[in-house]
């Protein structure tokens, strides 16, 4: 069965412009593609399993214990080596989020539940999530800024979310892929909570903000070492290659880039928001790099004649092919979209 993600540019003409990834704009730093060339003379060597290196680095970034971390080949795949560790009996979901969680879910058959979000409260999780973890309750992921929605989750409500999985003794993993692109997001991060609950799992990738996607590279934190160990054991021997080692471990050392992306983003963010709002498309503001929009069926496809892919949201649970997102990418691309939504407006 087909799994429906953004990025799936082999499906189509390569000259398209692909705005259904939510990938840095500005593209990966130079320090890292000489990282990887010449990490090329070692692949006759097998990869450090431990990723002793990278996990020192994160564990420097993210100021934990590195013996809090694991690496795998993207988060995705650690999403379902926690599944696989923890085994859960009783999942619970915001709706819409992003869909590999619920695909982990139901390799092991388990009960699931879900959060709604609602259009009218702009898609943000609510206080009366807590009324959805009970006893029957096993783990609850929440991903944070969302996906597709760009709403950051409040760092309180998080807060509540942990205390209330302590007390039912569910877990919570939350999801902070985007974190790196909120402005101001290391004071909305819950990384400095995970000292304080067994049950609590941070997930981040090096995906997005460095533009690595073929590369595969994420990182679980965690202060149980015994669900830490579990993970690690679920994974596949050698999962995460020693040129994605490397690169991750060069990715950490200019802080300076990520601020640089943030405040980027920021500025293209609002215009692309202001833009909208001028052609009269119903938008959500997001907290991310990727903007949650409304428009008439089939625009995705309308628009795609005119060389720009954009991410069709109608698979997500509780949109339907009403919903599109776009990420924010480079000036040049941003305007050149707003100019081709602005003709194809024009005609319907």
């Amino acid at each position: 069965m087909r799994r429906f993600h953004g990025g799936d540019i082999y499906s189509f003409n390569k000259n398209i412009v692909d705005f259904s990834s939510n990938i840095n704009p500005l593209g990966i730093k130079e320090e890292i593609i000489s990282e990887i060339m010449n990490s090329i003379y070692n692949i006759g060597v097998y990869p450090d399993t431990k990723c002793s290196e990278l996990r020192y680095a994160i564990s420097k970034k993210e100021g934990v214990d590195s013996d809090f971390i694991v690496c795998g080949n993207g988060a995705a795949e650690l999403i379902f080596n926690i599944v696989l560790a923890i085994k859960p009996k009783t999942a619970l979901f915001t709706a819409p989020t992003f869909s590999e969680y619920e695909h982990a879910v139901d390799i092991f058959s388990m009960d699931k539940k879900y959060y709604t979000l609602k259009e009218k409260n702009n898609f943000d999780v609510r206080e009366d999530i807590i009324d959805y973890i009970d006893v029957d309750t096993d783990i609850v992921f929440v991903c944070n800024p969302n996906n597709p929605t760009g709403r950051r989750v409040r760092k309180e409500l998080i807060l509540k979310i942990l205390r209330k999985c302590e007390e039912v003794n569910a877990f919570a993993v939350i999801d902070e892929c985007f974190m790196d692109f909120v402005y101001g997001g290391e004071k909305y991060s819950s990384i400095n909570y995970i000292n304080d609950y067994d049950n609590f799992i941070i997930l981040k990738a090096f995906t997005k903000m460095y533009a690595l996607p073929g590369l595969r590279l994420g990182y679980a934190v965690c202060k149980n070492k015994s669900v830490i160990e579990k993970i690690y054991l679920s994974r596949q021997p050698w999962n995460v290659s020693s040129i994605a080692q490397k690169a991750g471990t060069a990715a950490l050392r200019d802080a300076d880039f990520t601020k640089k992306t943030v405040e980027y983003i920021l500025c293209e963010k609002e215009y692309i928001q202001k833009e909208f709002k001028r052609l009269g498309l119903k938008y959500f503001k997001s907290d991310a790099n990727f903007i949650l929009f409304k428009a008439e069926r089939e625009f995705d496809k309308k628009i795609l004649e005119l060389g720009f892919l954009i991410r069709n949201c109608g698979d997500y649970r509780g949109l339907n092919e009403e919903y599109y997102r776009i990420a924010v990418k480079s000036h040049n691309d941003n305007i050149n979209l707003i100019k081709a939504m602005e003709i194809l407006l024009k005609k319907l």
